[in-house]
C-alpha cells in the first residue's frame, strides 16, 4: 500500500494537467484526421496531417467523433476550472459509457491504417501512437478518481490494467526506480513473460536504446526494432511512467525488403542503375578528397542475343546470372559491379594507382566473362565489349566520365570482336590471354 503523500487538491492538479495535455494532443489529431492540419505527436514536435480520404478511414473517423463529442465537451469544461468534485464525477460517467466504443474505433483505425500504409511503404508509427493517445485520457480520467476515492494503489492499477488491455499497442507502467509494475497482454504477447514473470523487472531489461533507435528483448532472446512513446503520470499519488511499445519489426522487415527491390535488380541481385549512379557520385566525391583514381567499365555481352533466342529466355536469365556472379567474384568487395539493363553492365573500380594496375584488372573481367558457361548440361560461350574511363584523368565530373565509358564501350564494339577500349588512347585491343585461350 503506498501511502498518501499529497493533498487532494494537488493531486487534482497534477492529473488535470496531464489530462489536460493528452486532451489538446487527442483532440487536435482526430481533427487533423476529419479535415487536415496540425497535431502533436508524443514528443511534442508539430505534425502536419493531411485528412484521411479512404472510405473505410473516413467511416472511422466520423464515427469516432460522434463518440468524442460529448466526452470532449465534458473534459473541455473540467481542464478549464480548478477543483470539481461534480463535473470530474459528470465526466467520468461519459467516459465509462464512451470509453470501450471510442477504443475499438482507435484500434480499427489503427489496423486500416497500417495496412494503407504498408501498402504504400510509409512510416506508421505516428499513426499507431493514436490509440495511446486515447489512452492516456482513459488513464487520467480513472486516477483522477481513484486518487480522490481510494487509498489502495493496487486497486487502481487493476482498474488501469482493464483499460489497458483495451489498447491496441503494448503497454508498460513502470515505478520510480524503473521495474514494471503492470503491464498488458500485447506486452505479454510481444516478449513472451507473463505478467508474474514482468513485474518487478527493470523496464530497460526489455527494452533498449541504440544509435537512436529503440529495440526490444523477447524472453528467448530474440530482438526485435519496435517504437516506443514515453509519458509521464501519477498513480497512487505516486510518479510514473507509462511506455507504450508497438512491435515494427514486420514493417522494418518489409521496408527492407522494398528498399532491395528499388535498388537492386531482381533478376542478378546486383544493384541496378538507380544505385550504381548514387555510388558512381560518392565515389567520384571520396577520389577528389583522397587524391585517388577510379576507373568506370561499361561492358555489354556479345553474342548474348543468339544465346537468348536459341536456348529461351529462361536459359538467358540463367547466364546472365552467371556473368554476374563471375563479375562480383573477379573484383574487390569495394568495388561496384551493376546491371543497367539487358546484357549490359557497369563496374566501377576504385583506388586506382596505374594505368598498368587498371589494365590488369579490366583483362581480367574479360577473361573471366569469355570462360564458357555449363548451364543445364548445355556449354555456351559469349564475349564483351568493354569501354573503360578513369577519372580524374579522362572526365573531372560524373556525367563525362559516363558519357566517355559508353562510346569507348561502342568503339569496342564496331570491332565486331570482344575487346577492349580505354578512353585515355581510344585504342581498342584483345587481352592477350583471350587471344590465347581463342587461339
Amino acid at each position: 500500500m503506498m501511502e498518501n503523500a499529497y493533498t487532494n487538491e494537488e493531486v487534482y492538479s497534477a492529473a488535470l494537467a496531464e489530462l489536460r495535455e493528452t486532451y489538446k494532443r487527442f483532440d487536435l489529431t482526430l481533427d487533423s484526421f476529419h479535415r487536415g492540419g496540425r497535431t502533436l505527436s508524443a514528443e511534442n514536435n508539430v505534425i502536419e496531417v493531411a485528412p484521411l480520404t479512404s472510405a473505410a478511414t473516413t467511416q472511422i473517423v466520423q464515427q469516432a467523433l460522434l463518440e468524442w463529442s460529448p466526452l470532449r465537451q465534458k473534459v473541455r469544461q473540467l481542464i478549464g476550472r480548478e477543483y470539481d468534485q461534480l463535473l470530474l464525477q459528470q465526466a467520468i460517467d461519459v467516459a465509462q459509457r464512451k470509453n470501450l466504443s471510442l477504443l475499438d474505433l482507435m484500434n480499427k483505425l489503427t489496423v486500416e491504417l497500417e495496412h494503407e500504409t504498408q501498402a504504400e511503404a510509409m512510416s506508421i508509427r505516428f499513426y499507431q501512437g493514436l490509440a495511446f493517445f486515447l489512452a492516456i485520457i482513459n488513464f487520467s480520467l480513472a486516477i483522477l478518481m481513484y486518487r480522490l476515492r481510494v487509498r489502495k494503489a493496487n486497486h487502481s492499477l487493476d482498474f488501469v490494467g482493464n483499460i489497458m488491455n483495451q489498447v491496441a499497442a503494448g503497454i508498460l507502467v513502470a515505478d520510480e526506480s524503473g521495474k514494471i509494475i503492470r503491464a498488458n497482454k500485447l506486452v505479454e504477447n510481444m516478449t513472451g513473460y507473463l505478467m508474474t514473470e514482468l513485474q518487478g523487472r527493470r523496464v530497460n531489461s526489455i527494452l533498449y536504446e541504440h544509435e537512436g533507435e529503440m529495440y526490444g528483448v523477447r524472453k528467448v532472446g530474440e530482438q526485435y526494432h519496435c517504437q516506443v512513446e514515453v509519458s509521464q503520470v501519477l498513480i497512487g499519488n505516486r510518479p510514473a511512467t507509462v511506455y507504450t511499445i508497438i512491435d515494427d519489426s514486420q514493417q522494418q522487415a518489409q521496408q527492407q525488403e522494398l528498399t532491395l527491390l528499388a535498388y537492386h535488380d531482381q533478376l542478378t541481385d546486383l544493384p541496378n542503375r538507380h544505385l550504381f549512379n548514387d555510388r558512381l557520385s560518392v565515389e567520384i566525391k571520396h577520389a577528389l578528397r583522397r587524391n585517388e583514381k577510379i576507373a568506370l567499365l561499361f561492358i555489354d555481352l556479345n553474342g548474348f542475343k543468339g544465346v537468348n533466342d536459341r536456348y529461351g529466355h529462361k536459359f538467358g536469365d540463367l547466364l546472365l546470372g552467371r556473368v554476374a556472379v563471375r563479375m562480383k567474384q573477379t573484383v574487390r568487395d569495394s568495388d561496384t559491379v551493376a546491371r543497367l539493363g539487358g546484357d549490359e553492365f557497369t563496374l566501377l573500380i576504385t583506388d586506382i594507382h596505374s594505368y598498368d594496375m587498371c589494365k590488369t584488372l579490366v583483362d581480367k573481367v574479360m577473361d573471366t566473362i569469355c570462360k564458357p558457361y555449363l548451364i543445364q548440361e548445355v556449354l555456351v560461350e559469349v564475349g564483351a565489349s568493354i569501354g573503360v574511363a578513369c577519372f580524374p584523368d579522362d572526365a573531372t565530373n560524373e556525367q563525362e566520365l559516363l558519357s566517355l565509358a559508353d562510346k569507348a564501350m561502342y568503339s569496342s564494339k564496331a570491332t565486331g570482336e570482344s575487346c577492349i577500349t580505354f578512353a585515355s588512347d581510344w585504342l581498342s585491343y584483345k587481352p592477350e590471354k583471350l587471344q590465347v585461350d581463342q587461339n
